[in-house]
């Protein structure tokens, strides 16, 4: 357990000076959308009941179309289906919908 920690401690505190002056640089580059405005995208797409939201790091099939990080959304549909929805935090575009009951929980689109 003490290699362990040493390790840990030896890696935060050793960490190239470099790293740490590019870290704000890369913090300013990538800005996600607000995780309530793409519950709300979610809300308007599927009917049902948000169980929970996290942020996870993208599939590599979900880094190819580009995505840097990803919102997961986990739904329960009014039938009692649970949803997976997989979100790009920074451009909102909905890459994966996994679960049963997809369509029924699908809501028609408003003009």
């Amino acid at each position: 357990m003490i290699p362990i920690r040493a390790l840990a401690l030896c890696l935060l505190f050793c960490a190239p000076a470099q790293a740490q002056e590019l870290a704000p640089e890369v913090i300013d580059q990538f800005s996600p959308l607000p995780l309530h405005q793409v519950a709300a995208q979610v809300a308007e797409r599927y009917a049902g009941r948000l169980l929970a939201a996290d942020t996870r790091p993208p599939r590599p099939e979900e880094r190819d179309l580009g995505a840097e990080l990803v919102y997961q959304f986990r739904l329960v549909t009014p039938q009692r289906d649970l949803l997976d929805i997989r979100i790009d935090a920074r451009t909102g575009r909905f890459l994966s919908v996994s679960g049963r009951g997809q369509l029924a929980a699908r809501r028609a689109a408003q003009e």
